[in-house]
């Protein structure tokens, strides 16, 4: 009786051990219907930013690399950068407001080193430029 016990004890394990080997070798069945063309390619992440997003950036980048000089407001006014008076150009007159986008991407990468106003052309990207130009465009009431 013991060795019958025993006998069915193990044939037991041994079912066992098998179908837990069978089950992790058997293929899934996919039930799911074909997708129409499934070699199309995903469609492409947008590649421009958000208005609000370059918005923002031009916000910040302002507040990084001008707001020294031309105030929050964009108002400019007198200043002292590293020991040299400075009278940075009021950028929300009518007369700065009526300049083209390319003067002022002009005007940033160049800069006025006579009048203080580094050249950020190794500095910026030109998307940066551009997101600054569209906040000092906010500034103006653009």
């Amino acid at each position: 009786m013991k060795y019958l016990k025993l006998a069915l004890i193990a044939a037991t394990a041994a079912i066992f051990i098998a179908a837990c080997g069978q089950a992790a070798n058997t293929p899934v069945a996919n039930n799911t219907a074909p997708k129409a063309n499934q070699n199309a390619a995903a469609p492409a992440p947008t590649l421009n930013p958000a208005p609000v997003a370059e918005a923002d950036l031009g916000k910040e980048l302002y507040a990084k690399n001008c707001m020294i000089c031309h105030k929050d407001s964009g108002k400019g006014g007198k200043v002292t950068i590293e020991g040299k008076s400075i009278d940075p150009d009021d950028i929300t007159t009518a007369k700065m407001k009526e300049k083209a986008d390319e003067k002022f991407v002009g005007y940033i990468n160049e800069g006025f080193p006579d009048d203080g106003m580094p050249a950020f052309k190794d500095k910026l990207t030109a998307d940066q430029v551009k997101a600054i130009i569209k906040h000092i465009r906010t500034l103006q009431g653009s």
